[in-house]
């Protein structure tokens, strides 16, 4: 059988390409640090590092819900701490008027309440960092309550806002203004208002201030208890978020090893491969020149 030349120098040009292909792909391999630089180079491997690669970005979306879910949940439980020790105060200065007062010490107790609801009112239409009342529910640009001659009406809605915190995790990150000033239907602006128009009343004899004073001091337990349950479960929020935040870290780690193992390369068996390609293509490329320098004549003895 006769092998022309031209055919021995296509088949060793095409060996020589193939080796020094080979040898580029091994240098961009350890320029990049991975094995995989196309799909094709690993089809399973690189289908696998696709999924891992979505659920890290899910992951990552996962935190940064958290983040905010932090903030905004950090945001309301130290305004409930605020209302709380203002409830707590009010509270005390009922009790301590629960007894037979003068015209004037009552006139002085309303103005203390009177002073003490608007500074309740103020807590109720608190800010964010944003500028969003905090508990106003999905109407955040509008202000929660305003006066009325009955105390305060609810300029709000009852809606949640939730994120998503985890995969399996929705979690609520506000409170609205009807279940922590008027839940169950104690309304605490009624009962300030209430109380300070009984003692504002110069009309009123000693028995109704009593009664009213004990009917205050009741719903006030109410409040101080409900926005003390209120507080308790954004703690409860905050404590879940510690712990998905552990979570959430173990999972990247897990996808990064899983991804590393996958795609990096082993630089030792690399270089290794460099250098016997490298001898291989000096090889090819000796024998191609020595092969294409021959002539009839090197033949004729």
């Amino acid at each position: 059988m006769r092998i022309s030349t031209n055919t021995i120098y296509q088949s060793a040009i095409s060996k020589i390409s193939s080796l020094q292909s080979g040898q580029s792909k091994l240098q961009q391999q350890i320029a990049t640090g991975k094995r995989i630089l196309v799909p094709s180079d690993d089809p399973v491997a690189a289908s696998r590092v696709l999924e891992l690669s979505q659920a890290q970005s899910m992951n990552t979306q996962y935190g940064e819900n958290r983040k905010i879910a932090e903030t905004h949940l950090g945001d309301l439980d130290v305004s409930l701490s605020s209302i709380s020790e203002l409830l707590v105060t009010v509270r005390t200065t009922m009790v301590g008027a629960a007894g037979t007062l003068s015209t004037e010490q009552r006139n002085a107790v309303a103005t203390q309440l009177t002073s003490s609801m608007e500074t309740l009112l103020g807590l109720a239409n608190t800010r964010d960092a944003s500028g969003n009342y905090l508990y106003a529910g999905f109407k955040n640009k509008t202000v929660p309550f305003t006066t009325t001659a009955a105390g305060a009406t609810y300029n709000g809605d009852s809606n949640q806002q939730s994120l998503q915190v985890d995969a399996n995790r929705q979690m609520v990150v506000n409170a609205t203004g009807d279940s922590v000033f008027q839940a169950n239907g104690n309304d605490v602006f009624s009962t300030f208002s209430n109380l300070i128009t009984l003692l504002n009343d110069p009309a009123a004899n000693a028995a109704a201030v009593t009664a009213g004073m004990a009917t205050a001091i009741s719903s006030m337990d109410s409040a101080i208890s409900n926005v003390a349950n209120v507080r308790s479960s954004v703690g409860s929020r905050l404590n879940e978020i510690d712990t998905l935040n552990d979570v959430g870290s173990s999972k990247e780690l897990q996808y990064a090893q899983a991804t590393s193992a996958l795609q990096d390369l082993d630089y030792a068996e690399a270089l290794s491969q460099i250098s016997q390609q490298q001898t291989i293509l000096s090889a090819a490329q000796k024998s191609f020149v020595t092969t294409t320098s021959l002539s009839l004549f090197d033949f004729i003895k």
